[in-house]
Order: C-alpha cells, then structure tokens, then sequence
C-alpha cells in the first residue's frame, strides 16, 4: 500500500479507531446478505485483471501491526496486517455494519450513518450523492448523513438493481414472466426526489451493461447474423429488439457490443422520441469511422466513446482472458472459507470474508503488484460499501 500509510495512521488511528462501532449479538456470524459478491462485468475487470498477477505472489508484504481497540473485551488485541483506519486512509473504505439490533454504515471518517431499513438484501453502494441497497420489497437510497431517505417499491421478486459506471444513477431490471423481455426503470440520482426516471422495455437477447444521459450499451449476439463483417445490419427490426422503447425513453444513441467479438459493434441513431434508425451501423471499435458514427448519433453525450470502450474491455476480459488460480500462501483457507467476494467498482481492492468475522483477507490491487493481506474489519461488519465516488 501506500507509503504514506504508517504516517497517516500514526496520526489518525487513535481518534478513529476508538469510534468503530461495537455489537453483542453472538449470532452475528449467521448473517449473510443474499446477492453479496454478486458483481457486474465491468465492475470486475481491474481487480480480475490485478488478480492475474496473484499467481506468483506469496505470503501478505504487510509489517505494519499497530495495537488497536475495537471495543471492550476480546477485540482489544494486535490488529491483523492490515487495520480498517488503514484502508480507510487508502481507499475512504466504508463498511456496513450492524449494531445495536440494526444496520449502519461506518464511513471513512469514523463516523456511523444509519441505515433506516431491516436488512438489505443486496450490495450497499455509495453512488454520486447518496446510499444505495434493496430489501426483499424495496430499492432504498439513503443521504449521506442518514438524515433523508426514500424507498419505491419493487416490481416483482425477481427485480435486481444495477448502477452505471458514473455511479449517478440506477436502475431496477425486471424480467417478463416467460424471460422473454426486459423492463427497465432508470433513475437520475441528481433529479429532485428521483422522480426524473425513464422506462422502456426490450427483447432479453440484449443485456444493458452500462449507459449515460444519452447513450445506452447493450451485449447481444451478432454474431451469428453478421459474422463480423462490417457494414448497416437490420437487427432491431428483424428481430423487434425494441430500440424503439429505447428511443422513447429519450436515448439518443444504442450501441450493441457482440457477446462472440466485443470489438464488433453496432450503432443504431435514436432521435430520442420514439424512433430507431433504419438500420445499424456495424465496425470494429477501433476503426475512427465507427468511433464518429458513436460521437454523431450520441448528440448531446460530450464523449460517448469511452462508455462503448469500457463496455467492450471488460467483456472481452471477461470472456477471452483466463485468469490464472490465486496463490493466497497462509491466506488460502481463509479466502476459501469466506461466504462473500467483494470487488471495488473502481478496480482498487477485493475483499473475501463473512459478515461478523472479525477479519477479511483483502487483495490490494492498486499498486503494480498485488499485495495479499489480513485485514481486521470493524465489529459487526457485515459487507464493505461499494463505492462510485
């Protein structure tokens, strides 16, 4: 980690530390939030990729073992290699935890922020102005000093929420009773108490992977049809794709990346009321024509390329590169024992545990070479925050 570390804890850690929460709930261990770990393409291609240099890495390099307090009784004791004020500094590492009967978050400065809810039932995220988890009716989000939240209502039980890449908005996915079609609902998180949404509703042979105010990027195969053979194509009406709902929902642009070739992709031109183009245009992403087809039917969108980009990275990561088996060293059986795996949206960290644990092993993927450690997380933690800020 950072070499400022030892610095920063010296002169943070007695203030902070003191502060983590504690618990007397013996059962905490018994925990689990359904759908932890449950993680996006893109939001696992940093850290598969520092992943991939696991495979020569030994035991943690962390020496740093300052004495610390997590509360009264057995918790005071030598902090693993790695303490949460540690990551805290690193990476504004925040955790969920639970407390007194309830459910907190303890943000990066030691402070806990209530969760107004029984028990999510899904990842916590931090997006661009507030907190984000569903329960088993609900999608929550929350202000970031836990004074202000809202809840709306889920459309069915198989309802799952997804955030972009930005992290400024979020949407509910809900699949149709035959897994025919997709529904989806939008939400602007800077719009006045949400109510800024868009809906629409399109075939389950595309998957969105991530969007923008103007631009939507969908995974679907093409290549069955096109074979990669660049050109104008027809898929949206020969196979009712439904780039039309799309375009009413007031996109401007839908690009579709290939599931066999993510580099192939396909352009449609919305006009963002209601009409698709007649047909798309198809390229390889790296051809500078395809890129000013993406630019020009994005209208609005400043810089549509890198969304396209991203999307198509880590899909081709995902699908094409195998990443060697992790060599944790005196790590192994404790990752191997966790219930959750938790990736940083950004790339910097996974964290493997189970919620009460009073450690996690943590695999710091922001430097050159990866760096396995123990961490000892706050009491009653229960799942990091996922964070976009």
């Amino acid at each position: 980690m950072s070499d400022d570390i030892e610095a920063l804890l010296r002169s943070g850690m007695a203030e902070r530390a003191g502060a983590a929460p504690t618990v007397d709930d013996p059962g905490l261990a018994d925990l689990a939030i359904a759908g932890a770990g449950r993680l996006r393409r893109r939001r696992r291609v940093a850290s598969a990729a520092g992943g991939a240099g696991l495979a020569v890495l030994g035991a943690a390099a962390f020496v740093w073992n300052p004495w610390i307090g997590f509360g009264d009784g057995d918790r005071d004791q030598m902090a693993a290699d790695t303490s949460t004020v540690e990551v805290q500094d690193e990476f504004a590492m925040e955790f969920v935890v639970y407390e007194d009967e309830a459910y907190h978050v303890f943000n990066e400065d030691g402070d806990t922020i209530p969760l107004d809810v029984d028990e999510p039932t899904s990842d916590v995220y931090k997006l661009s102005t507030a907190y984000l988890w569903e329960t088993e009716t609900e999608v929550w989000t929350a202000s970031f000093d836990g004074q202000s939240g809202t809840a709306v209502e889920r459309p069915s039980a198989e309802t799952s929420i997804d955030v972009n890449g930005a992290g400024d908005q979020y949407l509910m996915y809900t699949p149709s009773t035959d897994y025919s079609m997709s529904d989806y609902e939008v939400t602007n998180l800077s719009s006045p108490d949400l109510s800024e949404t868009a809906t629409f509703t399109t075939s389950a042979v595309m998957t969105l992977e991530d969007w923008d105010a103007s631009t939507v990027v969908f995974t679907t195969d093409l290549h069955s049809s096109a074979a990669g053979e660049s050109g104008e194509w027809y898929f949206n009406s020969e196979y009712d794709l439904g780039l039309e709902a799309v375009s009413a929902a007031g996109y401007e642009s839908a690009v579709l990346v290939d599931t066999t070739d993510p580099n192939f992709v396909c352009v449609s031109d919305l006009d963002a009321a209601g009409t698709a183009s007649g047909g798309e245009q198809c390229g390889l992403i790296d051809d500078e024509e395809v890129q000013a087809q993406i630019d020009v039917a994005s209208g609005r969108n400043s810089d549509p390329v890198p969304l396209v980009q991203g999307v198509v990275e880590s899909y081709s990561f995902d699908t094409m590169i195998e990443v060697p088996e992790l060599d944790l060293g005196e790590y192994e059986g404790e990752y191997n024992n966790a219930s959750s795996i938790w990736s940083d949206p950004k790339g910097e960290w996974e964290l493997a545990g189970n919620p009460g644990d009073e450690t996690w092993i943590l695999i710091d993927s922001s430097g050159e070479t990866p760096v396995v450690s123990e961490l000892e997380v706050p009491e009653g933690a229960v799942q990091p925050v996922l964070s976009y800020t």
